[in-house]
């Protein structure tokens, strides 16, 4: 992600998060670096901060929980009755199809969080540079993580080699064996393209036993903030199909 494209779009949902803070009551905070610059701003400014106070803020990893309360910031992990009013987050790579937003996310390993904010939240901001816009989802080879029961990981794995998708477990740093997730599970990256679309690979995954979550995000975000190379901000508005209104 270029540094000046990233800065652009950090800065444009500061002020729309600060903006809201004025009149929202809960809050939403998603994970990663571009989260975290942010996160930065709003933490570093003194009315902001203010704001925060007044109300309920909901982070999507204990890493951010931890940036939030370390700043003096009162704020859970558990999702309130009716979700959140507004939830930004980033993501490893967009793609729009006939407005529609499609995702794919987790390579913090929070996607089960991230992806339950998302859905409970009645307006969701995601925030990439340029450089995370596809054509087509899948096209800059990422892998879609999954996450699943511990005990269900080898099997799961040679079920996805079964369907032709290569599928293989994440290996953490500073420490012996796969990822464990905030919730207890372990990450498998998984690698869909060119077998089966985004979709149909969505609703293999939403009846598999043993998975958790995984990180595809179909038209359960409402804009996209892309910031370029030259410093400027586009917003891609988005049309929803999951929608659990509030109000």
């Amino acid at each position: 992600m270029s540094s000046r494209g990233k800065e652009a779009a950090a800065r444009h949902v500061y002020r729309v998060v600060l903006d809201a803070l004025t009149s929202i009551e809960r809050l939403g905070v998603g994970t990663g670096s571009t989260v975290g610059l942010v996160l930065d701003r709003l933490l570093g400014d003194k009315e902001a901060r203010r704001l925060l106070r007044g109300v309920v803020v909901v982070a999507s990893s204990l890493d951010t929980l931890v940036k939030l309360v370390e700043a003096g910031v009162r704020a859970s992990l558990t999702l309130p009755p009716g979700g959140v009013d507004l939830y930004f987050d980033g993501a490893d790579e967009v793609a729009c199809d006939k407005k529609m937003c499609m995702l794919v996310k987790g390579r913090g390993a929070a996607m089960t969080r991230e992806k339950m904010l998302a859905f409970y939240s009645t307006r969701t901001l995601i925030v990439v540079d340029e450089s995370k816009v596809s054509k087509t989802l899948g096209e800059k080879g990422k892998p879609v993580p999954v996450e699943v029961h511990p005990d269900s990981m080898m099997a799961f794995i040679e079920y996805m080699r079964r369907v032709g998708v290569r599928a293989e477990a994440r290996r953490g740093t500073g420490k012996d064996g796969p990822v464990v997730t905030d919730n207890g599970g372990v990450v498998v990256d998984t690698w869909p393209w060119g077998v089966m679309p985004p979709h149909m690979f969505e609703a293999l995954l939403d009846t598999t036993p043993g998975v958790i979550g995984h990180g595809l995000f179909l038209g359960v975000v409402d804009e996209i903030v892309v910031g370029h190379d030259d410093g400027s901000v586009s917003v891609i508005p988005c049309r929803r199909t999951r929608i659990p209104r509030r109000r």
